[in-house]
């Protein structure tokens, strides 16, 4: 495995796929995030290259792609460690990479919450795209998937198998392409409504009740909250939308 843990993908139609995702996104800025060896940068440099800017983090990379693609600008940094405003400039801006399993989800937090965004075209696991995409009642619905959808909408693009990466992984990828949806206006709610999430799903075979409990949440408040809502006293965290967790979420009030 490379350094940084990077695979690269090494199938031409695919790369071509993903980028024909951006085609019907209007954007200022196009940031390419981990180009690795080129292989989605041969795609999108030719149609975009005015615009767009490639963050890759391993130094030894970037003799390559300078001499691939005249006039890139290439940023040798930690995406997870850059000053987006700075990095994109004004306007909307639109982020798509195959992204590092380790850290994918932080990438896609960051992006996510950063308000230029108009559009991310990201690889990740397929058990993680999964959980991304997951809706209530699905076994891999949880924190993540809430987490996401209170700020963009999520739609999978396509499956990859693992065979179409050098080295190969021991998973499986898929592609998503996420547009931003914000469903908190008030900074407030949002952070009570991401805290309440996280203690829901903390205990996932609990109820949600006792799972709150059980994260320091008052248990009767909890129980009290839930029943105002219109919910059953054994409802679990994976049978509730992002409209009932914002309400209850209102309810509770940072209790």
């Amino acid at each position: 495995m490379p350094k940084y843990s990077q695979v690269f993908l090494n199938d031409a139609g695919l790369c071509a796929r993903i980028a024909a995702a951006l085609e019907d996104a209007s954007f200022d800025r196009l940031i390419e995030i981990g180009p690795g060896g080129g292989a989605l940068t041969a795609f999108l440099f030719p149609r975009y290259w005015s615009l767009m800017k490639a963050v890759e983090i391993d130094p030894a990379l970037l003799p390559a792609l300078r001499a691939r693609f005249k006039g890139l600008d290439l940023v040798n940094a930690d995406f997870l460690r850059t000053d987006l405003p700075s990095l994109a400039g004004p306007g909307r801006a639109a982020f798509i990479g195959n992204l590092p399993y380790e850290c994918a989800t932080a990438i896609l937090e960051k992006t996510l919450r950063y308000s230029g965004l108009e559009i991310a075209v990201f690889m990740f696991q397929k058990e993680v795209a999964r959980r991304l995409t997951a809706v209530p009642g699905d076994s891999d619905y949880g924190a993540l998937s809430l987490l996401t959808a209170s700020r963009a909408s999520a739609e999978l693009l396509l499956d990859i198998k693992a065979g179409s990466f050098t080295p190969v992984p021991a998973v499986d990828s898929s592609v998503l392409i996420f547009r931003p949806k914000a469903f908190f206006s008030v900074p407030g709610e949002e952070a009570a409504f991401r805290d309440l999430v996280r203690k829901a799903f903390s205990h996932r075979r609990k109820t949600l009740v006792n799972s709150l409990g059980l994260c320091g949440v008052d248990k009767a408040a909890a129980a009290a909250a839930v029943e105002k809502a219109g919910y059953k006293a054994t409802v679990r965290a994976q049978e509730i939308s992002l409209d009932g967790f914002a309400g209850l979420a209102g309810l509770l009030g940072g209790k």
